[in-house]
């Protein structure tokens, strides 16, 4: 059977120059059709094109270390793709990889730097790019352990993390039980903490309750009359269910009014099958954090939470996604709510987008913390 060289690729790493991965070029340009190109390629002969660099974060000389030895692994991978090995016997080489060798990558991101040369390569055909491509992606935080949660952070624009000034943060909340639930990272680490109504009226909250690990809070509001609250579904929405949100995106640009987005559950789990949350095609952007993904029945399945970089997944692929979000589920939140506390909450029932959209405004407002 034809494998990879593994000992050959661990073995060069101390004879390598531990560096830092050069700012990739990006083309802009325009077709005879008028479509926009980006490309990491030169455009055709004689068509003029926009440049631009996208700079690397500096990596800790940890983290160089272990990319140089991604890079190695990477590059007998691109050979074994070369000679046309199917990417399955290769992956069934990377379980025995740090079994063999002191080194620290795990089985997932043996996996991952398969499917990411098997993917960016052709069988038989040599690409001269692929090895810097290759270091590039892992300085980025891709594949492995020691990136994971540079990856993550990377991967996933926390909504409500958007800075309105220095230190502050703007989101989402809606009303359930006596409470406005939302997003923790909108309030993490803030004392000064005010809960805006869309009738204009401003009150100061406290967290009553978080759970940082699946991103939810709970924020209480003394002696204030809240609208009805939210109901919250019983069970999981499912992949193409209905669902929209109402949110404060950009207020300073759009308004401070309530805006609606719409789309379907495109998964019922996450970045790398996180099952927490919802992947969806709701549009989001910053200031939606927090905000009640909802179904068609008025209920609340979900809280709006990320979405996915184009700008960091172009970089690492060189393909721009398009509309990827993010949603925690329902239920990580139910386990903080009050016991035996049941104050009104808004009826339950199909309709359609304008009829559930003016059910549930009042109940859905922008938080500000500092």
């Amino acid at each position: 059977m034809r494998g990879i060289h593994w000992r050959w690729a661990i073995a060069v790493l101390p004879f390598l120059w531990v560096g830092m991965a050069q700012a990739q070029k990006i083309y802009q340009w325009t077709d005879e059709k008028g479509q926009v190109h980006f490309s990491q390629r030169p455009p055709p002969e004689g068509v003029q094109a926009e440049t631009r660099q996208l700079k690397n974060n500096e990596p800790s000389e940890t983290r160089r270390a272990y990319c140089l030895v991604i890079q190695q692994i990477g590059n007998s991978i691109a050979a074994a793709r070369l000679r046309g090995v199917p990417a399955d016997q290769v992956n069934n080489d990377m379980r025995q990889v740090e079994l063999r060798y002191d080194v620290d990558v795990n089985e997932i991101a043996l996996r991952e730097l398969v499917n990411y040369v098997y993917q960016s390569t052709r069988a038989g055909v040599y690409d001269q790019t692929i090895s810097n491509r290759i270091l590039d992606a892992c300085l980025g935080g891709a594949f492995g352990n020691l990136g994971r949660s540079q990856k993550q952070t990377a991967d996933a624009d926390a909504e409500g993390e958007a800075q309105d000034t220095p230190g502050s943060s703007s989101g989402t909340g809606w009303v359930t039980h006596g409470l406005v639930a939302t997003n923790y990272h909108v309030i993490a680490g803030k004392s000064d903490i005010e809960v805006h109504f869309p009738n204009g009226r401003s009150v100061s909250a406290s967290v009553r309750a978080s759970d940082p690990e699946n991103d939810v809070a709970l924020l209480s509001l003394r002696g204030e009359t809240l609208p009805p609250g939210l109901p919250i579904a019983s069970g999981e929405a499912g992949v193409g269910a209905e669902v929209f949100t109402l949110g404060y995106p950009h207020t300073s640009i759009m308004g401070s009014n309530a805006k609606l987005t719409t789309g379907i559950i495109n998964s019922t789990t996450g970045m790398r099958d996180d099952a927490r949350v919802y992947q969806i095609s709701v549009p989001v952007q910053s200031g939606n954090s927090g905000g009640p993904l909802i179904n068609m029945r008025g209920e609340v399945v979900g809280l709006v939470t990320a979405k996915l970089s184009a700008a960091h997944v172009y970089r690492w692929t060189g393909d721009m996604p398009q509309n990827v979000n993010y949603a925690v589920k329902v239920g990580y939140l139910t386990s903080l709510l009050p016991h035996g506390e049941s104050p009104a909450s808004i009826e339950v029932g199909e309709a359609n987008l304008e009829t559930l959209g003016a059910r549930v405004r009042e109940s859905v407002v922008r938080i500000t913390a500092e």
